[in-house]
């Protein structure tokens, strides 16, 4: 079982009000093998909103309070929301004793290889992969789902 970005499931859930449907986790879901969460709706965020970036760091960071996630049209703190949703993940997982992720690279919440800052691909993780990850939950990008899938067959 795994838990996945909702906006990988197809769910509209993306900051743009959008998804990023990929067909493969969202056969996961349809199988019965995925729970799709958003970790930013569950830190009290609405659908649109406005884009967040991290700035001063990554995931790590804004654990390690040195680094804030921050709105990048108006410059609103937005850490407070991404780490509670990131802790209502965690706690799905614990409940649920799901011990793996697949979660949507790039995003300040779900990066699990890479999150953006401006335009540009930085190395690092989103704030609920580092919560999850330092749990002790694998989390792996989208881009390994048809590794996954063979594994589940």
């Amino acid at each position: 079982m795994y838990i996945v970005s909702a906006c990988l499931a197809g769910l509209r859930t993306r900051y743009d009000g959008k998804d990023c449907c990929n067909r493969g986790v969202q056969e996961l879901v349809i199988r019965g093998n995925a729970i799709p969460l958003c970790p930013e709706q569950l830190g009290g965020l609405p659908t649109p909103r406005e884009a967040i970036e991290i700035s001063g760091g990554d995931g790590g960071s804004v654990l390690d309070r040195r680094a804030r996630a921050i709105g990048k049209e108006t410059g609103t703190d937005y850490t407070d929301n991404l780490l509670k949703g990131a802790e209502e993940v965690l706690r799905m997982a614990s409940l649920l004793k799901i011990k793996k992720a697949i979660l949507k690279d790039g995003s300040p919440s779900c990066g699990s290889t890479y999150i953006k800052r401006g335009r540009r691909r930085v190395r690092g993780v989103g704030i609920t992969t580092a919560v999850l990850s330092r749990a002790g939950i694998e989390v792996v990008s989208e881009e390994d789902i048809n590794k996954i899938r063979k594994a589940l067959r």
